[in-house]
């Protein structure tokens, strides 16, 4: 594919560098990095040839998981700065060339949120739809787990009321529960609020679990997916060129389903986890047969196809260890 076929949307030939603020720059030496230490090092980012810098979490946490435990969507972990650090580092990195995107973490919260914190005291709070609750003992769900060697069920009963709440990773992080509109008005609200700050898009986390519903659909959300177009149409229209990559650790035919088929209009893009799993195998080896494997496995696509069109993104950072222990990794 010419470069000139792609040279309209900044995204489809940005460099992207992930990184954790907590550990890039510690600016004042209390033994954290800082949003005014990572300020400090923008030139140095752009002189490396970066286009994009993917914060990971950066916002309030109990810190139990690298910070994907949020306790407030709003805010920024006092250990990292303050909103003026945060601007002044985006405002550096726009004055370079350089974008910003940032994790949207809104498949669960930290069992510290507000919300989940409202929602355990009894079932009639007024946030207790917020999350995914039942009343009946579950079924045997330890195959479903993502964390097999942390978990051995999606449900875990709450004292305060005697129910079970739905978390497909950690008991600590309660997956919020999508099928509601107030839940949905409020990830809408987050993401408005971040690309206001300046944000260019959004590494959107577990987009898979995101939009799973346990296979019960209502009315008012008989089809996920229409979720995730509408999503990306208020991108579209708060950032014209905000862009959702997304992480979907499927195979590649269940993958596909998340660009939105032919109108491409889901994620933008997507990791491809295969080909970077085998990447490290292929480097850990030093054997490219691994490598050439996965990318002969792609589906077949011609010029026009819209896996061609949309970018699968192979950043060049490691996998986490949230990455590395889930099943499907550990089956390759």
């Amino acid at each position: 594919m010419k470069i000139t076929d792609t040279s309209d949307v900044w995204w489809k030939n940005a460099v992207i560098y992930c990184l954790d603020v907590e550990t890039f720059f510690d600016s004042d030496g209390d033994g954290c990095g800082d949003f005014a230490g990572l300020a400090q090092r923008v030139d140095y980012l752009a002189e490396l040839g970066v286009t994009c810098i993917w914060l990971m979490p950066f916002y309030p946490t109990q810190d139990r998981d690298d910070g994907y435990d949020i306790t407030d969507f709003y805010g920024v972990d006092p250990r990292l700065g303050s909103f003026g650090d945060l601007v002044e580092f985006v405002r550096t990195a726009q004055d370079r060339g350089l974008r910003v995107i940032a994790d949207l973490v809104v498949n669960h919260t930290s069992n510290h949120h507000p919300w989940f914190v409202s929602s355990r005291k009894s079932t009639d709070s007024p946030h207790r739809d917020f999350y995914v609750w039942r009343s009946d003992p579950p079924p045997d769900t330890s195959a479903q787990v993502v964390f097999p060697d942390q978990e051995q069920s999606i449900w875990t009963q709450d004292d305060a009321t005697g129910e079970w709440y739905l978390h497909r990773f950690y008991k600590y992080q309660p997956d919020l529960n999508v099928e509601n509109p107030k839940v949905r008005d409020e990830i809408a609200k987050v993401i408005g609020f971040w690309l206001h700050l300046g944000l260019d898009g959004f590494r959107v986390d577990a987009v898979s679990f995101f939009l799973e519903t346990l296979g019960e659909r209502s009315e008012e959300f008989p089809n996920p997916h229409q979720y995730l177009k509408a999503l990306r149409r208020f991108v579209g229209r708060r950032v014209g060129d905000g862009v959702l990559l997304g992480e979907v650790n499927l195979p590649y035919p269940e993958q596909q389903k998340f660009f939105g088929g032919k109108d491409a209009d889901e994620l933008s893009m997507m990791f491809d986890f295969n080909v970077m799993q085998r990447m490290y195998l292929a480097l850990a080896r030093q054997d490219a047969r691994p490598l050439v494997a996965a990318l002969k496995s792609r589906p077949p696509t011609d010029h026009d196809s819209q896996w061609a069109r949309r970018v699968l993104a192979n950043v060049a950072t490691p996998p986490t260890n949230r990455e590395l222990q889930h099943p499907w990794n550990q089956q390759q």
